[in-house]
């Protein structure tokens, strides 16, 4: 490939063809571009990658590989969901006479919940750390919280909680 140099002399446009110096004004032009906006040389080959895109795809390769591979701890619980002014009270209340009776739970779960699990008594199934939102998933894979016993009620954005742990799996 030639370069063509134009130059204007006085009134009419000259264009010169140019091959030997072809390759310095390539090498120009990829030098006005910041080291980062330039495609990765190796040798001879110019891959079509600049290297902020290659940190970019580094990045969100680790953040992939830690969402799918994160945190091996499970939770199987259960919940009830309400809304509104008064909803921690009547968890409350909900939590007294519920006690350690996880067929109350159950029950009270299909009579109130909010939720869409609440017809089937609220079972959510088993999830992993990170899959609820915070103040839930701080609540359940709390240590202190025993499985087996209700706890709550919890706030998220979506109301207010009482949770059942049926089971919980710890793996650090």
């Amino acid at each position: 490939m030639k370069c063509v140099h134009v130059t204007k002399v006085r009134t009419s446009i000259v264009r010169v063809t140019c091959a030997a110096c072809h390759r310095s004004h390539f090498s120009a032009k990829l030098e006005a571009k910041p080291f980062y906006l330039r495609d990765i040389q190796i040798g001879d080959i110019t891959l079509p990658i600049t290297p902020v895109t290659a940190i970019i795809m580094f990045i969100s390769l680790i953040l992939i590989l830690r969402v799918s591979g994160g945190s091996k701890s499970t939770v199987t619980a259960s919940h009830i969901l309400l809304d509104g002014e008064k909803a921690k009270e009547k968890l409350d209340a909900m939590k007294n006479e519920i006690k350690h009776d996880y067929n109350k739970f159950m029950a009270l779960a299909k009579q109130h919940s909010t939720c869409p699990s609440g017809k089937s008594g609220g079972t959510l199934g088993v999830f992993r750390r990170g899959q609820m939102v915070p103040p839930f998933d701080k609540a359940v894979f709390d240590k202190h919280n025993e499985v087996g016993q209700c706890i709550g009620p919890i706030q998220t954005n979506f109301g207010w909680h009482l949770i059942w742990i049926e089971d919980r799996q710890l793996v650090d």
